[in-house]
């Protein structure tokens, strides 16, 4: 956030950090309707800011196939290693999908919508971030990338060669959107934990005005303020990663055992949607690869 804002307005880093999480702690525990709206404004700021970078960098497409070539031919067996760490860090950017259904509660009718939204919010920011990474390694070179606080707004100067203040805005409203998702997702987890009182009762009580769960909400704003002011950017990338391929590991056990436990009593419900069996080990075998891919990594 930082980093693109320091293209509109030089400000003190952590002045930015504390004025951006507790606004957007304020807007979470505002409401869900806000909350919401919010989210859907960002996202369509979004999605159109990154269809136009592809777009304006289009030509840079035409040197994939030599990129490509290249990158083949300097290819060494070592560089998995690296090709898996980079997986990893990239699999933060496809948190948000999972949290859909923390706010079931407080959607019309769960059972069609919930998994309808999930597959097309996987495949939609799966195209959109291989259009992206594609226009970005053809436009300006990795190294390059790497070493630029906002990459984005590097993309599109170099392919229009002009003032990439509207592609900083579209970034800032990318971050705003990221961090407000979290922020309602996380708070109502906890919400949820407090009801099954696996957490203190105080995380489950709802305000009678704003209709959210105001001390969780708080708690997670101060957690993600937390992290920001002191945990480097990738360590936290890394770090979330983990524990969340953690979490989808021991979601997908649970639904093996479930399933199991469900095919031996015969007493799977007839209302239930039910999956095959595969998809629970598919997804354990995927975590944990991905989980001893980057312990390897790290060992060597």
């Amino acid at each position: 956030f930082v980093g693109y804002f320091h293209y509109i307005i030089a400000v003190d880093e952590t002045l930015a950090i504390v004025l951006l999480v507790l606004s957007l702690g304020g807007v979470a525990a505002w409401g869900i309707a806000q909350s919401s709206w919010l989210a859907i404004v960002t996202t369509l700021i979004e999605i159109g800011g990154l269809l136009l970078i592809i777009w304006v960098a289009r030509d840079g497409l035409a040197e994939l196939p030599m990129l490509l070539e290249h990158a083949v031919t300097q290819f060494s067996v070592g560089g998995w290693g690296s090709i898996s760490a980079g997986a990893f860090i990239a699999f933060f950017a496809f948190l948000g999908f999972e949290d859909i259904v923390n706010v079931a509660e407080e959607v019309k009718d769960p059972s069609h919508n919930l998994p309808r939204a999930i597959i097309l919010s996987l495949v939609i920011s799966t195209l959109l971030y291989i259009g992206i990474s594609l226009v970005a390694i053809a436009t300006v070179p990795p190294t390059e990338l790497a070493g630029s606080p906002a990459p984005l707004a590097l993309v599109y100067e170099r392919a229009v060669g002009g003032s990439p203040l509207f592609i900083v805005i579209v970034s800032i409203a990318a971050i705003i959107n990221g961090t407000l998702i979290m922020m309602i997702m996380s708070s109502r987890i906890l919400y949820g934990m407090g009801r099954q009182q696996w957490l203190p009762l105080r995380l489950s009580r709802v305000n009678s005005t704003t209709q959210t769960p105001l001390f969780a909400t708080a708690l997670i704003t101060l957690l993600i303020l937390i992290f920001a002011l002191w945990l480097p950017l990738t360590n936290l990338a890394v770090t979330t990663s983990l524990f969340t391929l953690i979490v989808f590991f021991s979601v997908n056990l649970a639904l093996l055992v479930i399933k199991l436990h469900d095919r031996q009593r015969d007493t799977r419900p007839d209302d239930i949607r039910s999956y095959p069996i595969w998809i629970p080990v598919a997804g354990m075998l995927s975590s944990a690869a991905f989980i001893l891919s980057q312990i390897y990594y790290w060992l060597k």
